[in-house]
């Protein structure tokens, strides 16, 4: 450490605003060139300079490729890039509060711009820390992640206190909106002078992070959106309106380039922390969130980022990347979101115009880039239109970033196997197991799962052809397991990892215990499982939901009779077709398959081989069903002797009825999310955590 110190006071070069800026420019348009695909131009310009610019450029993009493709020697690689780049940025930082010709904000304290590539630095190092593997990598990596919040809390902090004075009204700025809590906080006055002093404390020692920021809150809210999107513009750079302040930013001051960087910068780190702190449900993580003190929150997050999406640079683009992949990732992947006609205006549920609008908007600015086409692809999906989502992803598989082509090639298997074309699975998830090393187990399972239905397909009217595809579902299913556990977070095996050992120990029992061939050990289509816990339902037609359906037939099975009798096969097939047909529209035998399960005691799920997820995922399912039912007229209210006021009561009745179907989802989740630990569980909390925001948003509207 005390080497960055040293080399503060040799000689060197001085630092001139013009020259930073210069770097800034340069650094972006590289960053840019990056998510259009031109990996060749971005790498030659990041490696032109040795600014602290320029070693973060190269350490974020090394940092993106890592994420994409998650393999362990990128994220080695991509973490060495970051400490170079953490060391730089803070030498530069201490340097540029000294030098008179350095760059001036007047109204973030001198080095500022450093400190947030500082901030940026520590926080993409963590994020590789907690992916490495490693409990104490990952431990370190909360330790640095938590510095990192602290100093965009308190960059925030600066920024709303000059802007409380420039509007000189109070009330309007930060009153909306509370900051999420921290281990401990100061007072507003308190907040700015530590800041400041952090940034100039030059000749001290490197920043401590036991002091946090004081609770201010607050910046531009995004425009809101009204009518189609076509109608909508996303703005760029100062041309941006705000419902907030009702002024462009332009009018506070904020145009200069470096205090727009800094100003979208730490709305998009800041954004993306809350939000992702707000979804974790994981038991380890949420302790050692508690632990340093942070708390999400998913309303503010997504705020944020819709903020950092308004300008036109690099900041903007993540922004843009992280907002539709919440949304047409994690946000598609539930159930439960708001119905009520706000809900297009609420940015932690779908605001459906908005993303389109920005979707557009970022089309338009990088039509090279293989990320927003791969996006739109997702977003035909989340319209059932998976057919038109394949054929995109097809198109957009040559990309020049082996990370991005392989998490393409990751949707374009999932779509496959949602549109149950299992000729395009097969060859999709053995491109997978060429391209990445992430979870070969799960590649060589669905491989096999897709061979398995087509050997079913042909099993009764082309015995011949049918035996062909039986051996190759055999010999991939069989090498699953064998490549299970070679990927870890927090040196814990992928959860999928996990399930699919079981899954397959149980057939092998099976196959031995009924003197059968493994392929016809297998119960319930594995594949149209795997459809479920990938949010396939969601996304496939009225034709591909009915196939679904076909699929889980006991006729698809070899040994029915002995299948029938299973309870965990049968849990398997009701909670499936639960979920299919409440998509379809077939609510009360939804209902009623979720009840045949319900009556069965929770310890029958248990013990060797057990599939225990079926019994909480029929719990979830009722709340789905009680969310769906409370918008519809319900059943009629009893006979009254005065039909003079039967109006008023059937008024009073769709009230109530909408009240206790509300009620009742929340139960069944509040019920889901008190559940043990069970297989593939963090996949329904997910879910869980998101509906429950939900159910409370609507409670509050509805005044319950």
């Amino acid at each position: 450490m005390a080497s960055w110190f040293r080399s503060a006071t040799k000689s060197s070069a001085p630092m001139t605003a013009v020259e930073e800026d210069k770097h800034l420019q340069e650094v972006e348009h590289a960053l840019l060139q990056l998510l259009n695909d031109d990996i060749a131009e971005a790498d030659r310009i990041l490696k032109r300079h040795q600014s602290s610019y320029h070693h973060l450029g190269r350490g974020i993009s090394s940092f993106i490729g890592s994420m994409l493709g998650v393999e362990k020697e990128m994220l080695r690689e991509a973490a060495q890039t970051l400490q170079t780049a953490e060391n730089k940025t803070w030498e530069d930082m201490k340097k540029a509060q000294k030098e008179p010709e350095a760059f001036r904000s007047h109204i973030y304290p001198p080095g500022t711009e450093y400190l947030l590539c500082y901030a940026v630095c520590q926080l993409t190092s963590a994020i590789c820390a907690v992916m490495s593997g490693s409990v104490t990598e990952a431990i370190r990596g909360f330790y640095k992640l938590r510095k990192a919040f602290l100093t965009l809390d308190g960059i925030m902090a600066i920024e709303q206190k000059y802007l409380k004075e420039r509007v000189g009204s109070s009330s309007s700025i930060g009153s909306r909106s509370r900051r999420p809590s921290t281990a401990h906080s100061h007072s507003t006055k308190h907040s700015h002078v530590r800041v400041s002093q952090e940034v100039n404390r030059a000749s001290e020692k490197h920043p401590d992070p036991a002091q946090p920021p004081a609770k201010i809150s607050g910046g531009f809210e995004h425009v809101d959106v009204d009518g189609e999107a076509a109608n909508l513009q996303l703005q760029t750079a100062t041309n941006v309106q705000s419902r907030l302040l009702e002024i462009d930013p332009a009018d506070v001051g904020i145009t200069s380039h470096t205090d727009i960087f800094i100003h979208s910068g730490v709305r998009l780190c800041y954004g993306i922390l809350l939000v992702v702190f707000s979804m974790i449900e994981n038991p380890l993580f949420s302790k050692i969130l508690y632990i340093v003190g942070f708390k999400g929150d998913r309303e503010r997050g997504t705020r944020y980022l819709w903020e950092a999406a308004r300008f036109d640079n690099f900041n903007s683009a993540i922004a843009g990347i992280s907002l539709l992949g919440y949304y047409n990732g994690l946000v598609g992947f539930c159930d439960i979101l708001p119905t009520d006609s706000g809900a297009d205006d609420d940015l932690s549920g779908y605001p459906r115009a908005r993303c389109v609008a920005l979707l557009a908007d970022m089309r338009k600015r990088y039509p090279e880039s293989k990320l927003w086409k791969m996006e739109e692809a997702r977003m035909h999906a989340y319209n059932r239109d998976l057919r038109q989502a394949a054929t995109m992803l097809s198109a957009n598989a040559d990309s020049n970033m082996k990370q991005i082509a392989t998490i393409n090639m990751f949707e374009l298997s999932l779509t496959s196997l949602f549109l149950h074309d299992y000729e395009l699975s097969v060859k999709s998830w053995q491109t997978c197991l060429e391209l990445s090393n992430w979870s070969p187990a799960m590649y060589l399972y669905l491989t096999g799962c897709s061979y398995l239905e087509m050997y079913r397909d042909l099993r009764v009217k082309d015995p011949k052809s049918a035996e062909v595809y039986k051996k190759k579902a055999t010999e991939f299913i069989r090498k699953a397991p064998s490549e299970a556990g070679k990927q870890k977070v927090m040196s814990k095996e992928l959860p999928f990892d996990s399930y699919i050992v079981r899954k397959i120990s149980k057939w092998e029992e099976r196959t031995k215990a009924w003197g059968v061939d493994l392929v016809d050990a297998v119960g319930i289509s594995p594949l149209t499982e795997m459809i479920y816990f990938w949010g396939g339902t969601k996304k496939e037609n009225k034709e591909l939901l009915e196939r679904s359906l076909f699929c889980i037939g006991w006729e698809r099975s070899t040994c029915v009779e002995r299948l029938e009798n299973d309870l965990d096969e049968v849990a398997i097939q009701k909670v499936l077709g639960a979920c299919f047909m409440r998509h379809l529209g077939r609510l009360d035998e939804a209902e009623g398959l979720c009840g045949d399960i319900l009556k069965h005691d929770k310890q029958e799920f248990k013990g060797h081989l057990k599939d225990d997820w079926t019994l909480p995922s029929a719990n979830y399912e009722m709340a789905c069903l009680a969310w769906v039912k409370k918008d519809l007229p319900g059943p009629p209210p009893s006979t009254s002797s005065r039909p003079s006021t039967s109006q008023s009561k059937i008024s009073t009745h769709l009230i109530d009825y909408h009240k206790v179907k509300v009620l009742e989802c929340e139960s069944w989740l509040e019920k889901t999310q008190k559940w043990d630990q069970y297989i593939l569980d963090t996949r329904v909390s997910v879910k869980v955590v998101t509906s429950l925001n939900t159910v409370k948003r609507h409670k509050k509207l509805m005044g319950y």
